[in-house]
């Protein structure tokens, strides 16, 4: 447990950012440590007063807009929190799905490559992509597609599954879940865990929920023909965040390994709040538990460790020899 005591003192100078910037960071700053003070997961551990004190201090000697504007990212850097930031109001509209349609994004702005290959008879490899975007109708498109997906290997008989989270940096988890459906299959994945309550996420033919609240609908659900399988889960520094929570949801299952190296630690949950200005506090507000109930601390360590080497993939292919021998 961090307490966030030792705050830095500001340096007295004039300011030279216009008040118009100050007067708006300060508004977001009230409307944040609002937020922040009655959702953060860890806020019988801050000393609240002090720490604002310094953020006005810091605001009202902001050199100019940016540094004003950066006040409340400085909040969370003086409290050890790596998992909490503001959304910028135009890429909060693209993550939500709310740009003007004249110009939309492009998908490969707010979806990573779903790449997979079957990689001999019997065993497929997938790489599960980062999703950044709220977006309903692109979430359930990625989840069907990515049922489609691991349909098309079950149909040719594919039993054992190299599922890669490497290149999986975070964002929206429910369609990944959702996507996944058919490998992890029905049932309780995990826990969101806070001082107050234990919310449960599961899956359910073709719908992830958060406790009873669909999140993501695959609309052509599958189920996988083969009963037996085996799956091998890769992860990485890179696994990140959502990408993490998918490696927890495969952790504790029977015939699943988890191979490479740990994950980056950010194994906690966020919500989201609006801010007046359209931007987006992604606040911390939970832990997170395996479907055991374990609550994970920090980074997922792998069943397998597997060191990195330049030019080699060498937990891919560690991955396909087990999986040949097994």
């Amino acid at each position: 447990m961090f307490y966030a005591q030792a705050v830095r003192a500001q340096p007295q100078t004039p300011s030279s950012a216009p008040s118009a910037c100050i007067a708006q960071a300060g508004k977001l700053l009230h409307e944040a440590f609002s937020l922040m003070q009655k959702y953060y997961y860890k806020k019988d551990s801050v000393q609240w007063e002090e720490l604002f004190t310094a953020a006005k201090a810091r605001l009202n000697n902001s050199a100019d807009c940016q540094a004003a504007n950066e006040t409340l990212q400085w909040c969370f850097k003086e409290m050890k929190e790596k998992h909490s930031f503001v959304l910028p109001a135009v890429q909060a509209s693209v993550y939500n799905g709310n740009i003007n349609s004249n110009t939309p994004t492009p998908l490969n702005k707010l979806i990573g490559p779903l790449n997979h290959e079957l990689v001999e008879k019997g065993i497929a490899y997938i790489d599960i992509p980062w999703i950044s975007t709220a977006d309903k109708k692109i979430c359930t498109a990625f989840a069907d597609s990515l049922q489609q997906v691991i349909a098309d290997y079950d149909k040719q008989g594919v039993t054992k599954w190299i599922v890669d989270l490497r290149n999986n940096t975070g964002g929206n988890c429910w369609p990944m879940l959702a996507g996944l459906g058919p490998l992890l299959g029905d049932g309780l994945y995990g826990y969101f865990v806070s001082s107050k309550e234990k919310i449960p996420f599961s899956y359910q033919d073709g719908t992830v929920l958060q406790g009873t609240h669909a999140r993501c609908v695959a609309n052509r659900p599958y189920a996988i023909t083969h009963d037996k399988k085996t799956i091998v889960v890769l992860t990485g520094p890179n696994t990140a965040s959502a990408g993490e929570i998918v490696a927890l949801a495969f952790k504790g299952m029977n015939d699943v390994y988890l191979f490479g190296e740990a994950t980056a630690g950010l194994t906690t949950a966020n919500a989201t709040y609006n801010l007046s200005d359209g931007s987006v506090l992604v606040l911390t507000v939970c832990k997170e538990a395996d479907r055991s109930g374990n609550i994970q601390e920090g980074k997922i360590q792998p069943d397998k460790f597997i060191a990195p080497a330049r030019g080699k993939d060498h937990a891919r292919s560690s991955a396909l020899m087990f999986l040949q021998l097994d």
